[in-house]
């Protein structure tokens, strides 16, 4: 076993696999470490990936593929439905071999891969980090690094370890529970995915179905941590499928905390940078971070890899990470995250409204963004916030 490489990356999730291929593309010594046996389990998302996106990072492969969407729908709490027009083909993955194949294209650039491989510590002399300490099949080693990675995702210690404050507030965590349904024949449509605004299952939140073919799907909620003492995520989802797919079958749980804060201030320290949820680097408004995970681990191997290769990997020389990923998604999270923060406290009675209205749109001949716009435009609270977003280029005026 090597013990000295130019690179440790904690984390095999695709943030952490990103980034290691990308190092071990430029001829830096790498190794992927994940705590787990095996990569891609357990799945903890709802799985779903923008096409094109995704396509920057790996070629879209059927093996992975187990849905093409091209509708959305939001529903009220009367079952009134308005259609969305996706803002680019979206896939719904099988994690466990979606995450796989990203480890896999690390490994064929050159990355060293490690499962049951746990990070415990980092190595600090004199104030610098000089290496990971890990735990593999209970034996405790010391792997000397010029840079560590920290992609361990929300629960992220690697981070927390080199004095960066990784701790979401509870009101801007989502906890989201969900089920993989079997028995759905006749009640799905594999093409098309569904969000549910409802506060009597899903307050401050919402639910979703997102299909895995004909007859399953991934069915969920997601509600902020705060208000889970007095709205059991299970139970509130328990209470959903009986109503929804009283005949399904559960073919699988997953549980998970997803950060909705808009990314860390800062995600560098000296020797260190951090990417994918560790980072917070998921939508403010809806949690999805697979593909936002991948592009903020292209966008700090891009400040990382000359960082190492000019031996400076100080958190000045590093900060330009932060000042990228503000420069492509700062504005918009920003306004995404007050979007979030109105809806979570309108009435059921206005979301209800808000539906209706976009229900009588023709969503077939307007863009995502106009959309919005119609939206808010019929209620002040939200207009207010509307000139926030026009100026990201989210919604045109």
């Amino acid at each position: 076993m090597t013990r000295r490489y130019d690179v440790v990356v904690v984390g095999a999730g695709p943030a952490g696999s990103v980034a290691a291929r990308r190092t071990a593309e430029s001829g830096l010594k790498t190794l992927l470490i994940e705590k787990r046996q095996e990569i891609g389990v357990p799945v903890r998302c709802a799985e779903a990936v923008g096409a094109k996106s995704t396509q920057e990072f790996i070629e879209l492969n059927p093996c992975w593929i187990d849905a093409e969407i091209d509708t959305f729908s939001i529903f009220n709490s009367k079952g009134i439905c308005a259609l969305i027009p996706p803002t680019e083909p979206t896939l719904v993955v099988n994690r466990k071999v979606f995450d796989y194949e990203l480890a896999l294209l690390a490994a064929r650039a050159g990355a060293s891969i490690r499962t049951h491989s746990a990070a415990i510590g980092l190595d600090i002399a004199h104030g610098r980090i000089k290496g990971v300490i890990i735990d593999s099949f209970n034996k405790t080693e010391t792997i000397s690094t010029q840079m560590v990675v920290a992609a361990d995702g929300i629960e992220s210690q690697v981070a927390r370890w080199a004095g960066i404050n990784t701790v979401s507030p509870r009101q801007d965590l989502f906890i989201g529970m969900e089920f993989l349904l079997g028995g759905l024949e006749g009640s799905l449509n594999p093409n098309h995915c569904e969000y549910h605004l409802d506060h009597s299952f899903a307050p401050g939140g919402y639910g979703w179905t997102f299909p895995k073919g004909t007859d399953t799907a991934n069915v969920g909620l997601v509600i902020p941590a705060d208000l889970t003492g007095r709205y059991n995520p299970l139970q509130s989802l328990e209470k959903f499928i009986n109503k929804r797919y009283p005949k399904a079958r559960r073919l699988a749980v997953i549980a998970g905390g997803i950060p909705v804060t808009g990314a860390l201030s800062s995600m560098v320290a000296d020797s260190l940078i951090v990417v994918g949820d560790a980072a917070h680097q998921a939508d403010p408004l809806m949690g999805g971070g697979i593909n936002l995970g991948m592009i903020g681990a292209n966008l700090a191997m891009q400040v990382a890899i000359p960082a190492m290769q000019d031996g400076d990997v100080s958190a000045s020389r590093l900060h330009s990470y932060d000042l990228l990923w503000d420069l492509r998604y700062g504005k918009m999270h920003r306004a995404l995250y007050k979007i979030r923060k109105i809806f979570a406290k309108l009435s059921q009675e206005r979301l209800d409204a808000l539906v209706n209205r976009v229900a009588e749109l023709p969503s077939d001949k307007l863009t995502l963004g106009q959309i919005i716009l119609a939206v808010l435009k019929t209620d002040p609270l939200l207009l207010l916030e509307a000139r926030t977003l026009i100026t990201t280029g989210l919604i045109a005026s």
